[in-house]
């Protein structure tokens, strides 16, 4: 072989090489189909902001003064983004005003290279915002936080703890006023206005969508669960009301959160202990589980004072109801009378509500919580499964309902940053524009509304 085709065949060899070690590298696999958020890789919800080592435009140390309400945007003068944002901002401070104690502040990405103090601060001397201006001269508020694009936004709350983060433009006066309402109303006022004024009918059902005759128990119980979180007695006792009405909703797992959110207060007592007979009649003739029963149904923490004799057989049934290590969640039915897993397509909102039962009694398994992080990660988390784990190719849409139930799933294992990633993930389907009619909900291809919506607010109660 002459010289110039041995030369060839390295070139040809290093360049098959970098192929198969480019996704390696780039940390990505050939496979890992996913898609950024864009949001900062070391974001905690709830956990204060790290910010130290600033300065101002005198190369002074400086800090954050804290508001009642404080944004924080991480900007540098050479990025377009920042640029048309900063050109948009005297619309946008004005809304500050509207929110008595609220801050905006800009952090620059000082690197010594593309921006260096004085480019910094003779930009914004010539925009002239009036926003307080500080520069990270040592780029430690940004790698504290892992900022991965600018500009980015983050709203903290008076303790300084992050209630959430926009890695991206803000466009209008009146998503900054849905953002600044999250903390000054709580996250969950816009959607129960929503949900109150679309879906929930006058006797405490609720429509499956806006518009429709059907009505979904699934929604109801889970709006149950969030009126006893938060306190909000007005709609508990519409859901007492109802339950004295019309006793069962026909659904085990269903009556079980009614069950639940009912015995969490005294006003609701009678309609809880009327459920708990019509629990135990209708679904546990005979003190046992039989015939078919999902497993998502078995709400343990539930069946611990609504049927007692029963928590030891149905947390038997569910632990055995494990798929595999490789796919780390739940069948979704049992047959008790053949003593068999019924290995059906497995419905992703199902096996989470499963999982989440499980969570509530410390039984997660370590395998499902790192499919769960993987999965949010990449945004790959669909909707059904077949039961060797791969997902179904109609259903690879993601929901706000999926990512909700993980979120509670990472609350009650103690998983920070799955808990940061779902509820980031979910809020991607929120609507955040005040005077909209939408504002506050949830959109997905999903043809249950009301699911997705009560979902959402089961969570924030949760974060409450």
């Amino acid at each position: 072989m002459n010289s110039r085709r041995k030369t060839l065949c390295r070139v040809l060899s290093i360049l098959c090489l970098a192929a198969l070690l480019l996704p390696i590298l780039a940390g990505v696999t050939a496979n890992a189909a996913g898609r950024e958020t864009g949001l900062p890789t070391k974001l905690s919800i709830g956990s204060k902001l790290p910010v130290k080592n600033l300065y101002d435009a005198d190369g002074n140390p400086a800090q954050l003064e804290l508001g009642k309400y404080t944004l924080v945007t991480y900007w540098a003068s050479w990025c377009s983004d920042c640029q048309e944002e900063f050109s948009l901002l005297p619309k946008l401070i004005p809304v500050l005003k509207e929110y008595e104690g609220a801050k905006w502040y800009l952090i620059d990405r000082v690197d010594g290279k593309r921006e260096t103090l004085e480019t910094g601060s003779a930009f914004i001397k010539k925009k002239n915002l009036g926003l307080p201006v500080l520069y990270d001269t040592e780029l430690t508020a940004f790698q504290s936080l892992g900022v991965a694009q600018i500009p980015t936004t983050v709203l903290l709350d008076e303790q300084g703890r992050v209630l959430m983060c926009d890695p991206y433009i803000i466009r209008s006066a009146n998503y900054l006023r849905a953002m600044l309402d999250c903390a000054a109303k709580g996250r969950d006022a816009a959607t129960l206005r929503y949900v109150s004024e679309n879906l929930l009918n006058s006797d405490g059902s609720v429509k499956t969508a806006i518009g429709s005759s059907k009505t979904d128990s699934c929604a109801q119980s889970l709006l149950a669960e969030y009126a006893a979180l938060a306190g909000n007695e007005k709609l508990l006792a519409q859901q007492s009301k109802w339950v004295l009405k019309n006793g069962s909703t026909g659904d085990l797992g269903d009556d079980l959160r009614l069950y639940a959110a009912l015995s969490a207060s005294s006003d609701g007592a009678q309609a809880a202990n009327q459920l708990k007979e019509q629990i135990s009649q209708t679904y546990f003739p005979g003190n046992t589980i039989s015939g078919k029963v999902s497993l998502s149904d078995l709400n343990l923490k539930a069946l611990a004072t609504a049927a007692p004799e029963l928590s030891e057989q149905a947390l038997s049934i569910v632990r055995k109801g494990y798929i595999s290590a490789d796919f780390p969640l739940y069948y979704g039915q049992y047959d008790a009378q053949k003593n068999t897993y019924i290995k059906d397509a497995i419905d992703t909102t199902e096996a989470l509500m499963t999982v989440y039962h499980l969570a509530q009694q410390g039984r997660v398994k370590p395998q499902t919580i790192q499919w769960l992080k993987k999965k949010v990660k990449n945004g790959t988390l669909g909707t059904r499964y077949s039961a060797n784990g791969k997902v179904q190719e109609r259903y690879r849409d993601e929901t706000p309902g999926v990512y909700a139930l993980t979120a509670l799933i990472a609350l009650e294992t103690g998983e920070q940053k799955l808990f940061t990633d779902a509820l980031c993930r979910m809020e991607e389907f929120r609507t955040f524009q005040n005077g909209s009619a939408k504002n506050g909900s949830f959109t997905s291809k999903s043809k249950n509304q009301s699911f997705e919506q009560c979902m959402a607010l089961r969570l924030y109660a949760q974060m409450q």
